[in-house]
């Protein structure tokens, strides 16, 4: 039972000592923010592949030559990794136990061991690295200058890049406070995958139900006048036939 607590806890930690994302971890070292907004500008869809391999460490010396008169040098021994990014030499002397490493040059993420259990790498188009579910079949980059929707595909090769449809944005469940993509163009309410609660999405639906149910008002109320007054139309001249019937009667009566 240690070890299972110990991997879920292991599971549960940040890969990145200063990585704070709640939502998708993107190890860039930042917290982002903004992922709470209901709904978002029109995001771009790529289709992406998950990085299925870490990179393995590899032994070997580092050797960088200074600078200056007294022509010193410096040398590192230890585990290396090769960026994915920028294909600069990351030492990982003491990092090891890590699940991903940061590059000094150009502040990504590098993974160097196997994602979680149930979990799995995705690499942004803005080479932002996520970890999410590995059922997971589209991911939002919690990136403030980025917010891309990735949709991950099995088929297409990797790098391949196609818009998402027009409309479509990421919005935020009324009920369970789950976030899913939602076209707002669908003249429909969205159902959130989570809760299967129903909930409008901007002010176009709520605008367009008013206005349906304004004019279906005013159609009742014509309807019900148009039927007061012909009422009353009747009930004169019932009445009026009434009346007449009855002074010939007193007149028939009186003559006789």
């Amino acid at each position: 039972m240690s070890n299972v607590n110990e991997c879920e806890d292991n599971e549960h930690s940040p890969l990145l000592s200063s990585e704070r994302s709640v939502i998708t971890p993107n190890y860039e070292g930042i917290e982002s923010q903004g992922t709470e907004t209901v709904i978002s500008d029109e995001p771009d869809e790529y289709v992406s592949h998950e990085e299925e391999h870490h990179t393995v460490p590899q032994i070997q010396q580092t050797v960088s030559h200074a600078s200056g008169e007294s022509g010193d040098t410096s040398r590192h021994f230890g585990p290396t990794v090769i960026c994915r990014v920028c294909s600069a030499i990351i030492v990982i002397e003491g990092k090891t136990g890590q699940h991903v490493v940061k590059c000094n040059q150009c502040n990504e993420a590098t993974p160097i061991r196997a994602a979680p259990p149930g979990k799995k790498y995705v690499r942004c188009p803005c080479n932002c690295l996520l970890l999410c579910k590995a059922s997971s079949n589209r991911i939002a980059c919690p990136r403030l200058n980025c917010k891309r929707v990735i949709t991950l595909g099995g088929s297409a090769p990797v790098g391949t890049a196609v818009r998402a449809p027009t409309g479509t944005c990421r919005v935020l469940c009324a009920h369970c406070q789950e976030i899913f993509m939602f076209n707002t163009l669908n003249v429909t309410v969205a159902k959130c995958p989570h809760c299967q609660k129903i909930s409008s999405v901007g002010r176009d639906y709520a605008r367009n139900r008013a206005i349906f149910f304004i004019v279906c008002s005013l159609l009742f109320l014509i309807a019900a006048l148009g039927l007061m007054v012909s009422f009353f139309i009747m009930f004169f001249s019932f009445s009026l036939l009434i009346f007449s019937s009855v002074v010939l009667d007193n007149d028939y009566i009186s003559e006789s």
